[in-house]
């Protein structure tokens, strides 16, 4: 899986919580589920990010309004 960055954080979320539900399945084969392990290590790398970058953005928010005041 190749990282998107235009890949919205809640579709990112959402295709992660798939994955996780399809890795809780029992009759899930050794390959496929070290594929799905990928893809999901994947994704969540790239919401983390989303995360970190949605914080560093509301961190400046409030200083430059703290700034104003």
């Amino acid at each position: 899986m190749k990282k998107n960055p235009d890949t919205s954080f809640s579709k990112a979320l959402e295709k992660l919580e798939e994955i996780v539900a399809k890795l809780e399945s029992p009759s899930l084969d050794i390959e496929e589920g070290l594929t799905l392990l990928e893809k999901g290590v994947q994704l969540h790398k790239l919401c983390k990010e989303k995360l970190t970058q949605a914080n560093t953005k509301i961190t400046k928010i409030l200083q430059e309004d703290n700034d104003k005041n």
